[in-house]
């Protein structure tokens, strides 16, 4: 009897540590200070395939240093956004605020019309929208998920940023979006399968006024096994300079080849001449005799 409720009494205590894990795993992050507008690029992205109007979109802006990413939502009528910091797949843990310099440009969805006009008033909005929201960190099924909440839907920008690892690979989970766009750094491309492409394949790939390449997915598209993106980028210049180095090793696995073969056919000449002066002395030996 001692032992069975001495199990019991283990049992529940695991249990306790098992849920008080789980509880610890949430917590709820304060901004000190609002975000700085100026910094980001608020883009009406239309729908080109529904008569050109906006349509629910997450923008990712690779920044130059590669340190940083920049995202951009436009929401319609959302009451909620899941965000997925890069190292969700990890699990991360809660040490500092996985966002940044948040930027709310947005007003209640049942006062606004999501139109074109809409967005581009709000995009030229030289404060943030003072609307209640709580954003909270948690971590479920392994993964780091940043949820933002409204106590109403709303329509409108909603921009934050993300630290990276400062390599040339981007992954991050497929967010809840009709479109999913990716810029990169001016200067850097993908769609090479020797330096990097993306996967999945995006739906459609283009350059902006500013000359950066810009992949785009459109999730209803998508496989539902893709719920992970990966672009792996490089320098424009680097298959030029790959291609460049190729031909300048070839060029002196040439000129290596071609010394040798000089240096076989000198050595063959001496060899021969060396092969006719012995012929010579002993054809002057048998005279002698």
């Amino acid at each position: 009897m001692k032992m069975k409720t001495k199990y019991v009494f283990i049992l529940l205590a695991l249990l306790v540590i098992f849920i008080s894990g789980c509880i610890d795993q949430k917590k709820e992050i304060t901004l000190d200070e609002p975000g700085n507008i100026s910094s980001y690029e608020f883009e009406v992205f239309l729908d080109e395939w529904d008569n050109e109007i906006p349509a629910n979109t997450t923008t990712y802006y690779i920044m130059s240093d590669k340190t940083e990413v920049q995202a951009v939502h436009i929401v319609i009528n959302s009451s909620k956004l899941e965000i997925f910091p890069p190292d969700s797949l990890g699990g991360g843990g809660p040490e500092k605020d996985p966002i940044k310099n948040f930027v709310l440009l947005v007003e209640p969805a049942n006062e606004t019309v999501a139109s074109s006009e809409t967005f581009v008033r709000l995009s030229n909005n030289s404060n943030v929208s003072d609307i209640n929201y709580t954003l909270t960190q948690d971590i479920v099924r392994s993964m780091k998920v940043v949820n933002l909440e409204f106590e109403e839907p709303v329509t409108g920008f909603i921009a934050y940023t993300l630290e990276t690892p400062g390599t040339q690979s981007f992954t991050f989970m497929r967010p809840d979006s009709e479109f999913i766009r990716v810029v990169l750094p001016e200067g850097y491309v993908t769609g090479n399968r020797v330096f990097g492409i993306a996967r999945p394949e995006p739906s459609d790939t283009s350059f902006d006024e500013k000359g950066r390449q810009t992949l785009l997915w459109i999730s209803s598209k998508m496989g539902d096994r893709e719920e992970a993106i990966q672009v792996k980028y490089y320098t424009e210049s680097a298959p030029m300079y790959f291609f460049a180095a190729i031909i300048a090793l070839l060029f002196g696995v040439a000129m290596v080849l071609s010394r040798y073969s000089r240096s076989k056919k000198e050595l063959e000449s001496v060899r021969e001449i060396f092969e006719l002066e012995k012929e010579y002395e002993e054809k002057g030996r048998r005279k002698n005799k």
